[in-house]
């Protein structure tokens, strides 16, 4: 049986499926010539591994059902779920309209796939209302901090469950007249007809048909909202899974001989490139990454969700124009200047763009991988390279990296002092090649906590009969704070200094013990040209005590919990080897901190941050408090110099010093050592 529909009820019908259609495909169509207006990136490649990244986390919701998050996630995966089994019936429903008892190949009452689908929709169905009724209570009465109420989310969770109501109510209706199609199989439809089964005959078609038609109506209204609001995801989303990033931890690169480059960073929100633009659309407004992000959580002025609404809101007041700029230049016309909201200052403020660490927690986070670091860099690169107005105290670090090769502005002919009374072959005095070059980076070469993590290096590779050298006084910044900070230009200067000098040597593979290091040489000097094989000192450590190289036999009679740094860890996925190293040290007892691993809390030093002032409450406290007061460890280990300054500064900050100290990994395992067989 279908719902009654007339000749005139089908023209009705007719012109409503068409005006929905119509207006699908045309909001869509603007929002497609945006993406093919911005910038261009490669995003076609590694077929299948993008493809089974849809499966595994748009259809498998995999990153949505983070444990951390497991009850809100459940839900809308069961809501995502319940919506995509459902799709089949709407799809007999419209055709019903014009063919009676329509369905599609193999789901008739009688063919293979109708029974359990009909069994799995009233499941769903169920499913889904429920859902939606326990959405629409956590919004409006447990409202979790990093969920915003809007009339965007009621309505589209309203519309949502009037689809699985009036869907009760059609299937309902029609068995209780006696239905001879496959809904006679739905236990929810018998149950429903049941129910209804006082009601008249005339009753029950009258009750089909208006619910025929609300459910019509709603998904018809459904369908062509879509695309203009918070709710487009649903769109995006498996096409922003698909074309999520595969590389390494890396930002994009700017070709500053490029003769044609018009913008240096990115001032306007179409210079963003085309995947920028599909994670504005994308963002579901979850709020997980304003959940995981530092800066938040220390009251910065920046939440990556409100950033991201932010854009979408100024990208959709803006389309006309961008659509109107296209049209122009294609048509060799002088493209029309804009009079609103400027994107920096205004749409972002400036502060919040200075006060991202980049630690990638909001992008690990996120169940759509959107990116949130590129964005920021970008506008970072046009406030300094285009404006030249950023936060005062990167004056003198971006002068004293041009200068002297350093943050701190100290001599290049002092990167060698660490090493006085220690055994440390220097590269240009070693003839042929060497296993190891070590990359000692800037903090490993002029801060004094960290040249003890370097001394300890040395001691433990000399120990283990390691064939290594450093670059010494030929060893310059790696150019890391520079970029982070929006400095491309300097940046790519030290970047080719280091490269050439790297390329004159000879070598297997490099050792860094920082991890910013490690991340620019490895994922990054290949944009301009420099490849090298990059090792970091935790795994190296690992490896010689597994080749049985070292012998760890002095107890360290400590609870120690490991901080994980943001890139070694999210950045680079190494997790693993510090702690091997450390459960290798005897009497240690390893203690996580609850963030921890690719959940760990940021130092608060990337991004530049190391070298601008904070305001309280400050990241690396926020470190130390869940060290002290989450854990019982009497030690926070590092594999960072930048972790380890900011979480020794933490500990002296908040007046633990007598419950807490830090030492790197590096340092813990020299104490243990036992030297010539001792």
């Amino acid at each position: 049986m279908s719902p009654t529909v007339t000749f005139l009820a089908k023209i009705i019908f007719t012109i409503m499926l068409v005006a929905s259609f119509g207006s699908f495909v045309f909001l869509m169509s603007r929002r497609i010539a945006v993406l093919k207006a911005a910038n261009h990136i490669d995003r076609f490649d590694r077929h299948w591994e993008r493809v089974k990244r849809v499966l595994v986390y748009y259809l498998g919701q995999r990153r949505i059902l983070d444990p951390k998050h497991f009850g809100a996630g459940l839900m809308h995966a069961l809501i995502f779920w319940g919506f995509v089994a459902v799709s089949i019936n709407s799809i007999h429903l419209i055709a019903r309209a014009y063919f009676p008892n329509f369905h599609l190949p193999l789901f008739g009452p009688d063919e293979i796939l109708g029974v359990p689908y009909i069994f799995l929709r009233d499941v769903f169905e169920i499913t889904v209302f429920v859902m939606v009724l326990v959405a629409g209570f956590r919004r409006l009465v447990l409202r979790p901090e990093r969920i915003t109420l809007s009339w965007d989310a009621a309505l589209i969770l309203s519309l949502i469950g009037m689809l699985m109501l009036t869907d009760f109510l059609y299937n309902g209706a029609m068995v209780a007249m006696g239905a001879e199609t496959g809904e006679a199989y739905s236990f929810m439809a018998a149950f429903m007809g049941n129910l209804l089964g006082g009601m008249s005959r005339e009753g029950l078609q009258t009750l089909a048909n208006v619910s025929w038609w609300v459910h019509m109506a709603d998904l018809l209204f459904f369908l062509a909202y879509l695309p203009i609001s918070k709710h487009f995801h649903v769109v995006t989303s498996a096409f922003n899974v698909y074309f999520s990033n595969l590389e390494p931890s890396t930002l994009p690169h700017m070709d500053l001989e490029d003769e044609e480059l018009e913008n240096f960073g990115v001032s306007q929100i179409e210079q963003f490139d085309w995947k920028d633009i599909l994670d504005i659309y994308t963002c579901t407004e979850c709020g997980r990454c304003q959940a995981a992000c530092p800066a938040y959580a220390t009251e910065k002025p920046l939440s990556p969700k409100k950033v991201n609404e932010d854009m979408r809101h100024h990208l959709f007041e803006k389309t006309p124009m961008i659509l109107q700029m296209a049209n122009d230049l294609n048509n060799g016309k002088e493209a029309p200047e804009w009079e609103g909201k400027s994107l920096i200052g205004e749409v972002i403020a400036e502060e919040t763009i200075w006060s991202c660490t980049t630690c990638k927690a909001c992008e690990e986070a996120c169940p759509l991988f959107i990116d949130f670091i590129d964005r920021f860099v970008e506008m970072r690169r046009s406030l300094v390279l285009e404006e030249s107005r950023f936060p005062a105290e990167l004056t003198n670090i971006f002068k004293n990296l041009e200068n002297s090769g350093n943050p701190w502005g100290i001599a290049p002919d002092d990167r060698e002092l660490w090493t006085e009374g220690l055994k440390v072959p220097k590269i240009r005095d070693v003839d042929g090649e060497v296993e190891y070059l070590i990359f000692v980076g800037c903090a490993g070469a002029f801060d004094q906590r960290s040249q003890k993590t370097l001394q300890s290096l040395v001691e433990i590779l000399n120990t283990a009969g390691v064939n290594y050298a450093i670059l010494g006084k030929e060893e310059t910044c790696t150019g890391d704070p520079a970029r982070r900070s929006g400095n491309e230009y300097l940046y790519q200067m030290m970047a080719e200094q280091n490269i050439e000098t790297l390329n004159s040597k000879s070598f297997k593979k490099v050792i860094t013990s920082c991890p910013h290091c490690y991340n620019s040489i490895r994922n990054e000097y290949p944009q301009l040209g420099g490849n090298f094989e990059v090792i970091h000192h935790t795994e190296v450590i690992r490896d010689l005590l597994k080749a049985g190289k070292l012998q760890l036999n002095k107890s360290i009679d400590k609870t120690i919990t490991y901080h994980d740094s943001c890139y070694l860890g999210r950045h680079n996925d190494i997790y693993d080897a510090p702690r091997e190293v450390l459960s290798a040290i005897p009497g240690v007892k390893l203690e996580e901190m609850p963030r921890s691993r690719n959940k760990g809390f940021c130092c608060g030093a990337g991004g530049g941050r190391m070298w601008l002032e904070e305001d309280k409450p400050r990241v690396n406290q926020n470190r130390v408090d869940e060290a002290a007061n989450e854990t019982n460890a009497n030690l926070v280990s590092t594999a960072c110099p930048f972790c380890s300054i900011m979480v020794d500064d933490g500990i002296k900050e908040t007046g633990r010093q007598e419950q807490l100290e830090t030492q790197d990994v590096a340092q813990l395992v020299a104490q243990s050592l036992s030297k010539n067989g001792k």
